[in-house]
């Protein structure tokens, strides 16, 4: 079986912290031995960091809890995990938003869809700020283009909105009011799959506007994402782009200004897509590279004592493992 590690999560000793696309969750050490793996839930593509001891992860319920449904429907859900692979909580989506009478996301008229919300960020918030809580989570929900803050100690949605950004992802928190969001400019018109441009669009909460910052920049170098992206706006304005489906990323300057670009290119001349890469800071690899330096893998047999994490929860949580789709 292929694996392919989506949004990786490296930890200070060398550590990762991975998954594929509706996978149990693994860690693995420094020398590449299987630390744990949690199979209570099945795990795809954003990864993120509660500022403490945990990581915030969307995931899939199985079964359903949303009443009548077909079997095959995604419950999608906010999974809070430790860093030793233990599930603190599981908060189904759909059923947050039918509590909140929301259930025109779920079930608008028309084609019935499996999949209705398509959850693929979740962005903690770690500090106080005029618009939001430490602890709130920033939510992306692709299929209706909607973007909501929700605060799980009260079960409140503080903000929501839908639009502009189209099929979105990749919510970043910029400062105390403004938030950034990819758009993939994913428009559906039947026969045509196109946008334009993939752009990174920034929230005013002071203000309700909405900029496009590397617009111009974008659509010169012909970013374009239908699904999946990342980007990662560096101190003094640079961006990270992951352009996912072209398989590059590209990196430009505040004034927009192309500063390099890497594409993933196999000696066979194709070009293959990258999983959701992560941006690491200097002083963060240092001290992983350090902890890597110092590890003695030669002859050291793998861990007899790798454990299996198992459905844990401090609060109630309802998942099973299922093979890999």
């Amino acid at each position: 079986a292929k694996f392919k590690p989506f949004h990786p999560w490296l930890l200070a000793n060398g550590d990762l912290i991975v998954k594929d696309d509706h996978t149990p969750l693994l860690r693995f050490d420094g020398c590449g031995r299987k630390v744990w793996r949690q199979d209570g839930a099945l795990f795809h593509p954003s990864t993120a960091s509660d500022g403490a001891e945990g990581l915030w992860i969307p995931s899939v319920i199985e079964p359903a809890t949303v009443s009548g449904v077909p079997p095959t429907f995604q419950e999608d859900a906010l999974t809070h995990v430790t860093f030793d692979g233990r599930i603190l909580a599981q908060i189904s989506v759909p059923q947050m938003l039918l509590r909140h009478d929301l259930a025109y996301l779920l079930f608008p008229p028309g084609k019935y869809n499996d999949d209705p919300l398509h959850l693929n960020d979740i962005q903690p918030v770690l500090a106080d700020g005029p618009y939001w809580k430490k602890g709130d989570l920033f939510v992306s929900l692709r299929r209706s283009s909607t973007v909501l803050l929700y605060r799980p100690e009260t079960d409140d949605i503080i903000w929501m909105k839908s639009g502009p950004w189209l099929g979105q992802h990749d919510v970043d928190i910029l400062d105390d009011h403004r938030i950034a969001i990819y758009d993939n400019r994913a428009e559906n018109r039947g026969a045509k799959i196109s946008g334009g441009s993939s752009e990174i669009m920034v929230y005013d909460f002071a203000t309700g506007a909405v900029s496009r910052p590397y617009a111009d920049a974008m659509a010169r170098e012909q970013v374009f994402s239908y699904y999946e992206g990342l980007y990662t706006i560096l101190p003094g304005g640079a961006l990270v782009i992951e352009d996912h489906n072209s398989g590059r990323i590209l990196i430009l300057a505040a004034d927009g200004q192309k500063l390099g670009q890497f594409i993933n290119r196999n000696k066979n001349g194709k070009v293959y897509q990258i999983g959701w890469g992560r941006y690491v800071t200097q002083a963060d690899g240092d001290v992983a590279l350090k902890a890597l330096d110092a590890l003695d893998c030669g002859g050291q047999p793998a861990r007899s004592e790798e454990r299996r994490v198992g459905k844990e929860c401090e609060v109630p949580c309802r998942s099973r493992w299922s093979p890999y789709h």
